[in-house]
């Protein structure tokens, strides 16, 4: 049966030659070429002229590989292997058919190939969108920087002529200016908080804090707001809802207030309801829901998921001005608390913007909440005059600062805009703080401050460091606190903010 099966299904794939020494074939078995006996190898194929030279040398072997044959309208791909041995014996020629062993390695091959070439041009990619991340956040990094400057500015001489006597058309373009500058700063927030969300570096921060304050707060700012524009402002707060919770605070008061941002932008008449209420405690956590209505033009069913999206808006963008990220960042910060946010809507008769966060429950007696409320708080000592150095680059910072302090009349301000006179100064002055821009014209200003921590007297060493600045990543953050700044002010910042800083380091 085998040498039956071996007659029917086998398949001689080589094919024996004898040739003389001139190429002249003399024998052949005519397994893949027949007819070929008394003609020369090189009428077969080209290829044989290579062997003509060999075929006088004695006991040799040579090999050729993956040789392309064509005779009689039949094509293949050969191994050819040329055996000799001396005068008196003819050489022995093996033509070996392996196309489909060439032809099945040549598919594997640019299946390889092409996996290698595809995997580059991936890598390429995302080498592309890394340099162009980079690039990007860079790019918002510097640009909020050198923005920050001139709105800390405005916010400063604004708080200032407030402060002066005005007529009365003064100080509406006073409130107007007031309100720009308020809602550029938010539009850059906004874009940074983004960048943020986009590298994975936007966190919380847990920390003890009183939420009744907080709403309390909200309720009074977005009541204003709401009457300006002719609406109705409702708020109802659970009585049932602990005083002190652990949380961000900072951040639950971007969510709210995004939330009632929207609701009077897109609300010509009606009402405005802000609703807190207690779901339940349990396992020291308090679930709170937060619910924001309004009777506003409402959301078309296929764009509810469309306005949670980066720079989107769904409504005439020349009518509503705005970024398009508020409810994106909503989004965002409500999914960290592992929580997410509730949309029912009808188009032309309001929304509703609802969501359940989990708060941890801080004991009163454990920890006393920090008040919300922007108070300026005062130095230890206030008969006495306190000497600062400002580091800073920026004119209008400067001036800023220095306006800042002189209407307290307790500080002396002396100014180094070259990070070159900054050590030297400090050597040769006692100074109460410092305040450090990070983003110097030469240099960084943390570096700065890890020379002072170097310096071998004590006083100077341990003078108070505060560092003025936009960039406030947490990165950021662990780098200034390793060299040695003992807090942060944010730039664009107000009086209240630089004072309460300034004073909490003052002896």
């Amino acid at each position: 049966m085998l040498k039956t099966y071996k007659k029917e299904h086998g398949k001689t794939i080589i094919q024996y030659l004898v040739v003389d020494f001139n190429g002249q074939i003399l024998e052949s078995d005519d397994v893949l070429f027949s007819n070929v006996k008394a003609q020369n190898i090189t009428d077969i194929n080209p290829f044989f002229e290579t062997l003509i030279p060999l075929l006088e040398t004695d006991h040799e072997d040579y090999f050729f590989n993956c040789i392309h044959l064509n005779l009689n309208n039949k094509s293949i791909t050969a191994d050819i292997t040329l055996k000799t041995f001396n005068k008196e014996k003819y050489p022995l020629l093996t033509i070996t058919d392996l196309s489909s062993h060439y032809k099945h390695y040549q598919t594997t091959a640019q299946v390889r190939n092409e996996s290698v070439i595809n995997s580059q041009i991936l890598e390429l990619k995302n080498s592309y969108l890394r340099e162009k991340e980079e690039f990007k956040n860079t790019f918002i990094a510097n640009f909020s920087h050198e923005l920050r400057d001139p709105i800390t500015g405005i916010i400063t001489f604004s708080d200032i002529l407030t402060n002066t006597p005005l007529n009365d058309e003064q100080q509406n373009y006073l409130q107007i200016l007031k309100s720009s500058s308020n809602f550029l700063k938010k539009m850059i927030d906004d874009i940074l908080d983004i960048s943020k969300i986009e590298v994975g570096k936007l966190k919380l921060v847990l920390k003890p804090f009183n939420i009744r304050e907080l709403l309390n707060d909200i309720n009074a700012n977005y009541s204003i707001r709401a009457k300006e524009k002719g609406l109705e402002y409702v708020s109802t707060i659970d009585e049932k809802i602990p005083t002190q919770i652990g949380g961000d605070a900072i951040r639950l008061r971007q969510v709210l207030t995004n939330l009632l941002d929207n609701a009077i932008k897109f609300t010509e008449k009606g009402s405005i309801n802000f609703n807190v209420s207690l779901n339940q405690i349990r396992a020291q956590k308090a679930s709170i829901h937060f619910e924001v209505i309004d009777t506003g033009m409402g959301i078309a069913p296929e764009n509810i998921d469309s306005i949670f999206k980066n720079f989107t808006q769904i409504n005439n963008p020349l009518s509503f001005k705005g970024s398009g990220l508020g409810l994106a960042i909503v989004k965002y910060l409500v999914e960290l608390t592992h929580s997410k946010i509730s949309v029912e809507t009808e188009l032309g008769k309001g929304s509703t913007f609802s969501t359940n966060i989990n708060f941890r429950l801080e004991p009163e007696s454990k920890q006393k909440a920090k008040p919300l409320k922007k108070t300026i708080t005062k130095p230890i000592k206030q008969d006495k005059k306190y000497n600062i150095l400002l580091v800073e680059d920026s004119e209008i910072t400067q001036l800023s600062v220095l306006k800042i302090l002189a209407r307290k009349g307790q500080f002396f301000l002396d100014i180094v805009s070259d990070a070159s006179e900054v050590i030297p100064r400090i050597e040769n002055s006692e100074f109460d703080l410092v305040l450090m821009d990070i983003k110097l014209k030469d240099q960084w200003g943390d570096e700065i401050a890890k020379k002072i921590r170097q310096l071998p007297e004590r006083e100077h060493k341990r003078v108070p460091i505060i560092a003025l600045t936009a960039k406030i990543f947490s990165a950021d953050l662990k780098k200034y606190k390793k060299a040695g700044i003992n807090d942060v002010v944010k730039k664009p910042f107000d009086e209240i903010t630089l004072i309460n800083t300034i004073n909490k380091y003052l002896k």
